[in-house]
């Protein structure tokens, strides 16, 4: 069977934020499933290291999209579209928004733990790639690998 290739369409809110980021969780179970065989593998997993790093970075550039692209525009639709491989997970979120220039955003000072302005560099810290294409329409592409010593770190299920 070939790796799943999963789409979502919906309005480009914060409110929607949260079936957006279902979706990429159960996504990643998909990819714990492809390489373990077992295709009711558990679902998202707060101890799994690669469910956290995907999740919370995909949360952090949807936050952005929602908030600086989109905002202000009249009823903006993102789409979703991921790929959960054996290996890997490939996210993909296009935008109708505000173009953004990564470049130009500084490294944030840790030392002094800002309020905001962490998303880009969190997703870039938790993440193998993350590129972004100007629009209309925007795409930004999300990639995380699993490795063998992700797989290590996961933690064992229990009884």
């Amino acid at each position: 069977m070939g790796s799943p290739h999963i789409r979502l369409t919906s309005p480009c809110s914060l409110r929607h934020r949260a079936l957006a980021v279902r979706l990429v969780a159960e996504a990643c179970r998909l990819v714990r499933g492809e390489r373990s065989g077992d295709d009711l593998a558990p679902g998202y997993d707060v101890r799994d290291p690669f469910d956290v790093a995907v999740v919370s970075a995909f949360a952090e550039i949807y936050n952005n999209v929602a908030l600086h692209a989109c905002a202000g525009l009249t009823d903006p639709a993102v789409e979703l579209r991921i790929v959960a491989e054996r290996d890997r997970i490939v996210i993909e979120l296009v935008d109708p928004g505000r173009r953004f220039d990564p470049a130009v955003v500084a490294s944030p000072d840790l030392d002094a733990l800002p309020e905001g302005g962490m998303g880009l560099h969190i997703a870039r810290a938790m993440l193998d790639t993350v590129d972004y294409e100007p629009g209309p329409p925007n795409l930004w592409r999300l990639i995380k690998r699993r490795t063998a010593a992700s797989d290590h770190d996961a933690p064992v299920q229990t009884a």
